[in-house]
């Protein structure tokens, strides 16, 4: 009995940690995802919003920009990446808030640079449905 919690624990650790995550369908979804992700970003427009450029990649499979601030680290806004969204693809475009919903206060008028810094990993930009 001693040593039964102590496996028991070992056991379900390695369970969450090891091995594939999801299933086949999940992960060949995440793929396609993922090249679909970095296609749009090899062709990304670049446009000037008030003064800022941002970077838009057009991800058309999915109506979705991903909108990410270039440069220098000046603060903007939910309004500025979704006009940044309308300049590069003629959509309009609504930011997806996502986890940002969660974060508490008023995510329209959030700096979305000091957001920006918090996220690890890989970055893509923000991302913002579209209607076309």
């Amino acid at each position: 009995m001693r040593y039964t919690l102590p496996l028991l624990i070992a056991a379900t650790f390695l369970a969450a940690c090891g091995g594939p995550q999801g299933s086949p369908e999940q992960r060949a979804q995440k793929a396609t995802n993922t090249a679909q992700t970095n296609a749009a970003l090899s062709t990304a427009k670049t446009v000037t919003v008030r003064g800022k450029k941002f970077r838009v990649a057009h991800v058309t499979e999915r109506n979705q920009a991903l909108v990410d601030l270039v440069g220098t680290s000046a603060p903007y806004f939910v309004s500025d990446v979704e006009a940044a969204s309308r300049a590069a693809t003629g959509c309009n475009g609504t930011f997806d808030p996502g986890i940002l919903a969660f974060v508490g206060g008023n995510v329209a008028t959030a700096d979305l640079t000091e957001l920006r810094a918090k996220v690890g990993g890989r970055f893509n930009g923000w991302s913002v449905s579209l209607t076309c």
